[in-house]
């Protein structure tokens, strides 16, 4: 293999334009305190009577003074795969991208983007600005960004921290994680997980189907909260010092109350086929929670969920033995993806042993696409996705024998719950049948 570099490099003018669109190639975009473009392009290539610019027929570059326009595409050719484009521009910079089969990163820019990206990654880091995000089959990850997002993707996890603004979500079949974030939400999804940490929204309207929602509440005084679930647990984290009024009604599931006071209209207990409701209040009420619910539990407790730790030592034996040819010249490169895969693995739940390990999974493809031999990236995935169901297995086969946490217990008889209940919907058993089953997992 050849390696091959280009650059380019163009004066600029601040607020500049950028226009990205590539099929295969990624992108790292970050920004700089000087007024210049700078575009840097690295290859390996079989041609070895090629030059370094022969890199043009790849990657076509053009600054419009005018209109402050800097454009960049790229035209795939078969025998060149592993390409690195890094592109420097000025902070205020607005970055407007259409990928495919690859990554996109932008980095300490300070303006409002879109991006349309379909079977790659996506990451924003300490943006000032709005996100305008299309996404398909690719995780997206955004974190310190200071402006609205407006979000629509499937089959991909999301993770957001420490943004800050009028946040829109509309996703299926994707985990989605927020932590620390400020402003209003509004998050629609179906056959997802939701986990809402150190919320400091001052609004929010999640609605789910065939999922979870687990919200904490941090630092609100007032404001309108609504939860909707489907077939799913509602779990709310409402510490004590909160102003809540809370309104919950639930149909075919059962409620928890972990908090401090008394509540009316809720008759204790499932009562198959009868809507039940609760209504809660503390101090002046001005924290306004509405949840709802069809199919499942509603958690409504004042402290977050303790976790139990379990040792997982054993996952980065499978790990390593399944990456144990990896080339010397790639050692230092895995070495670091493996670190941060472990770290994905410390202290976690049991019921969350699937999540997580998909989130290695993730970790680790990212390490291997940073490898330029197209034989072992194939080989390297192929004895990941390996190690990853044997830890799925092996976890689950250790837990068999053990006692369960009471949280991990309750997630359990959620499941099982959930499935009488639907049975219960499809009219394959009676409402009888369906209370006896009940009682008989509830007294075990």
């Amino acid at each position: 293999m050849k390696q091959l570099e280009l650059n380019y490099e163009y004066e600029v003018k601040e607020e500049l334009n950028l226009d990205f669109a590539s099929e295969n190639y990624g992108v790292s975009i970050n920004g700089t305190d000087d007024c210049k473009a700078h575009i840097e392009i690295n290859a390996k290539v079989k041609q070895e009577e090629w030059t370094d610019e022969n890199l043009k027929e790849i990657i076509n570059c053009e600054y419009d003074e005018k209109q402050n326009i800097l454009t960049i595409k790229t035209n795939e050719i078969d025998e060149v795969r592993n390409i690195k484009i890094n592109v420097l521009v000025p902070k205020k910079a607005a970055v407007n991208a259409e990928t495919e089969n690859a990554h996109i990163k932008i980095c300490n820019l300070i303006g409002s983007h879109q991006i349309q990206n379909e079977n790659g990654p996506i990451f924003i880091n300490d943006n000032a600005g709005d996100l305008q995000i299309q996404s398909e089959n690719g995780p997206v990850k955004i974190e310190k960004n200071l402006g609205d997002v407006n979000l629509t993707f499937e089959n991909g996890p999301l993770s957001m921290k420490n943004c800050t603004g009028k946040i829109k979500v509309k996703t299926e079949n994707s985990p989605v994680k927020l932590g620390s974030c400020h402003g209003d939400l509004t998050l629609i999804t179906e056959n997802s997980s939701i986990k809402i940490l150190s919320a400091g929204f001052d609004s929010s309207t999640i609605t789910c189907e065939n999922g979870s929602i687990y919200y904490e509440f941090q630092d609100v005084e007032k404001g309108k909260f609504n939860f909707k679930n489907q077939m799913g647990g509602i779990h709310l984290v409402i510490p004590e010092n909160i102003p809540y009024k809370i309104a919950a009604k639930n149909k075919l599931g059962k409620f928890y109350v972990g908090l401090k006071g008394d509540y009316d209209g809720l008759n204790e207990g499932l009562n198959i086929g009868d809507e039940k409701n609760l209504n809660m209040v503390r101090g002046a009420g001005t924290v306004k929670i509405m949840a709802e619910n069809e199919y499942g539990t509603i958690r409504l407790v004042d402290t977050a969920r303790s976790k139990k730790n379990f040792d997982f030592s054993f996952v980065s034996d499978i790990i390593d033995k399944s990456l144990k040819n990896v080339p010397d010249e790639y050692s230092e490169t895995v070495k670091k993806g493996l670190e941060s895969a472990r770290e994905a693995v410390k202290n976690i739940e049991i019921p969350d042993v699937s999540g997580i390990m998909s989130e290695v999974q993730v970790k680790m493809k990212d390490v291997i696409d940073k490898i330029s031999s197209d034989e072992f990236k194939e080989q390297a995935e192929e004895k990941i996705n390996e190690g990853i169901s044997k830890v799925v297995k092996e976890v689950h086969e250790r837990v068999k024998g053990r006692d369960l946490t009471e949280n991990e217990q309750t997630k359990v008889d959620e499941r099982s719950r959930l499935k009488i209940l639907q049975m219960l919907a499809d009219g394959k058993i009676t409402a009888e049948e369906a209370e006896m089953l009940i009682t008989a997992m509830e007294g075990k």
